[in-house]
């Protein structure tokens, strides 16, 4: 790895952790409803939150391009606001003492992903540009699943596992794209920061289920 490479994994590393502390704060507010409200029905969650992730990706990728700070720091903006509305759905009702240790636990499983995704991509001399293709093929799946889902609900643990596997292999692509253009710091940083927090909100579910498995 050179000095540009690093820099984007410390600059999506920063992006992280503000999202987790964002995603915190708002799990102790009534923001944390909207989460649920929005997955009342499956579909509609689905669509909200893939227009808010992909329009946020979008206008921070473009004001990056074109070197407009301004866009790029409101996409980025909208993303922040997403996933921690996303994430403080999630752990909102169990009680603020354990948010703490579900959040801790989460982030170290998904480093351990991204760990284990950066090695596979430096590891190895494959080609790993179709991933974005095979991702983009598996949140189709989500889309089909979470409308079936929304009239047969035991079928959208498969919406579920589609999301994660594409968010994985999301980052592994975006890992592979920064070997590729290591130059690009913005660019590669903004595309680390949404597949990482994409795996970090769906294993958090994990881990909240778990958790309340136990209890």
């Amino acid at each position: 790895m050179n000095s540009d490479e690093i820099k984007s994994i410390g600059l999506s590393a920063g992006l992280v952790f503000l999202n987790v502390v964002l995603m915190a704060v708002m799990a102790l507010t009534p923001a944390s409803m909207f989460t649920d409200f929005a997955f009342q029905i499956p579909l509609v969650g689905v669509l909200i939150f893939g227009a808010m992730i992909t329009g946020g990706v979008y206008l921070a990728k473009r004001g990056i391009r074109n070197d407009n700070s301004s866009t790029a720091l409101g996409g980025t903006a909208i993303l922040q606001v997403v996933y921690a509305l996303f994430g403080a759905g999630i752990i909102g009702f169990l009680p603020a003492k354990l948010h703490p240790a579900v959040l801790a636990t989460t982030a170290a499983v998904t480093t351990v992903i991204a760990v284990l995704s950066g090695l596979l991509v430096y590891g190895t001399s494959h080609n790993f540009s179709n991933w974005r293709k095979y991702s983009n093929y598996m949140f189709l799946g989500v889309l089909l699943f979470a409308l079936i889902g929304s009239f047969s609900p035991t079928v959208v643990i498969v919406a579920f596992l589609l999301a994660l596997l594409g968010f994985i292999t999301y980052l592994v692509y975006e890992i592979w794209e920064m070997k590729q253009r290591p130059g690009k710091v913005y660019m590669n940083s903004i595309g680390i920061y949404v597949a990482f927090m994409g795996v970090f909100v769906q294993i958090l579910q994990i881990v909240v289920e778990l958790l309340l498995r136990r209890e």
